[in-house]
């Protein structure tokens, strides 16, 4: 009995830990040229939960899932990211989205592994996506 009172806490805490894996929080896709730059920049805030990122030649795509405490401020947290990433990359065709619709459809482009040609057009559609239910 002694020995249950022990190993329950350890195997709890052992669970708990091993679910905090960051390669599973931070995910890049595409053509990643500054993937090390990007990761940087979305770990440095501490109210972005995950990430996919997807980047495809003048545009990047940055699907961002927002910690649960912060959600009630999310379009505000969302226009952050946004300013944060089109001074960083004047050149790309950034879009930042909180929302899980547009998370979700970048992971099954990840997943889907989809091929360079039709990632540009996938690419389209979400940013149509976001804008419509924005």
């Amino acid at each position: 009995m002694r020995l249950l009172g022990i190993m329950l806490p350890l195997l709890v805490s052992m669970s708990l830990l091993s679910g905090c894996n960051e390669k599973e929080k931070f995910i890049v896709y595409g053509s990643p040229e500054n993937e090390e730059e990007v990761e940087a920049i979305l770990k440095e805030h501490d109210f972005v939960d995950k990430t996919t990122v997807i980047e495809y030649d003048d545009s990047m795509l940055v699907a961002v899932q927002i910690k649960p405490w912060d959600k009630w401020k999310k379009a505000k947290l969302e226009k952050k990211l946004q300013k944060e990433f089109d001074e960083k990359y004047p050149n790309k065709e950034v879009l930042v989205s909180a929302d899980y619709k547009i998370f979700y459809e970048a992971n099954k482009i990840k997943k889907d592994k989809i091929e360079d040609n039709k990632l540009s057009d996938k690419i389209k559609e979400l940013k149509e996506l976001a804008k419509e239910e924005s």
